[in-house]
């Protein structure tokens, strides 16, 4: 049986750096845990429930906004790395189904550019190809249920996504977790992101707030304000 990691209630210490720094380590050692106990099917089974949650939230989306069709719809994603939500299984549906994926390249610290991820030289396509996005599905290490999101520290998200948000006219964003990385609360900053969802195995995607019928996007359809 896989074990199922648990993450404590949050208690501010009046340093919120040093409580993000542990959080980070807290929210790092529960996924080596989780990852650790898939075993040969845990991990296709996370990557086919998040791919099946995902493609119904686009499929939805697109049908309130693109008249239905999946091709031609735009989101961001990432490559996750071993530890990190199998997102890879979703973005493989997207990219047969027509959606066109970008995937963050590092820049120097807080910079991102961006590359279509059917191109194998990863080609940089610059920021301006945000204006083009629908849907943002980003990586992060957890987030509460009012929709704070605690990120990896580099600060590229939250330098990133208020820009972005504009220039896609609004285009929600969806933070892509494991099960148990949904929060009462995080240690957060002023510029610390709000996401609009969140994208579980389990649960596929819920607006936020979590845990509040009709909260966000429960409700595929609804597009949030812009800013």
């Amino acid at each position: 049986m896989e074990p199922v990691p648990s993450l404590p209630r949050y208690l501010p210490s009046g340093d919120v750096v040093a409580d993000k720094a542990s959080w980070r380590t807290l929210v790092r050692a529960a996924r080596r845990e989780l990852v650790a106990g898939w075993g040969e099917d845990g991990r296709s089974g996370a990557a086919g429930r998040l791919a099946e949650g995902g493609l119904a939230f686009l499929r939805g989306y697109a049908a309130a906004h693109r008249d239905g069709d999946l091709p031609g719809l735009c989101v961001t994603a990432f490559e996750p790395m071993r530890t990190e939500p199998p997102v890879d299984g979703l973005t493989g549906a997207l990219i047969a189904e027509g959606v066109r994926v970008l995937v963050p390249l590092t820049l120097e610290r807080p910079r991102l550019d961006w590359a279509d991820l059917a191109d194998p030289d990863r080609r940089p396509l610059g920021s301006g190809v945000l204006a083009e996005v629908d849907v943002f599905l980003v990586p992060g290490l957890a987030v509460s249920v009012d929709g704070v999101r605690l990120g990896q520290g580099g600060g590229y998200y939250d330098t990133t996504l208020p820009g972005a948000r504009e220039a896609s006219g609004g285009a929600p964003v969806v933070i892509c977790l494991h099960d148990h990385e949904v929060v009462p609360s995080v240690p957060a900053d002023e510029h610390d992101v709000v996401v609009d969802a969140v994208l579980r195995p389990a649960t596929g995607v819920v607006g936020v707030p979590l845990g509040i019928p009709g909260g966000g996007l429960s409700d595929p359809r609804r597009r949030p304000a812009r800013g």
